[in-house]
């Protein structure tokens, strides 16, 4: 049986960027979370790397839950291209 507070990739992404959102998210609601790979996923190379977001090996169900629960409903990138642009107040 595995430790609950060993660390466990939870989700991996090709920027710091987008793992940091995660790991807000998950603190938001009290998961402990860090990032690991940021600057490794940022070089020109043959092999890039990945950005990797750990969390408790005891959070991983919470933390794949509050993914399922927030991922943006399927076909949201077409209905985002066909929609029309947004007016400026100026």
């Amino acid at each position: 049986m595995q430790d609950p507070r060993a660390s466990v990739v939870l989700a991996r992404f090709p920027d710091e960027l987008s793992a940091l959102l995660l790991v807000a998210d998950l603190e938001s609601q009290g998961i402990k979370a860090t990032v690991i790979g940021g600057l490794t996923a940022q070089l020109r190379a043959e092999a890039p790397g990945l950005v990797s977001v750990l969390v408790r090996a005891g959070d991983l169900a919470a933390a794949q839950q509050l993914i399922a629960e927030n991922a943006p409903p399927e076909g949201w990138e077409d209905e985002a291209e066909n929609a029309p642009p947004e007016e400026s107040d100026q």
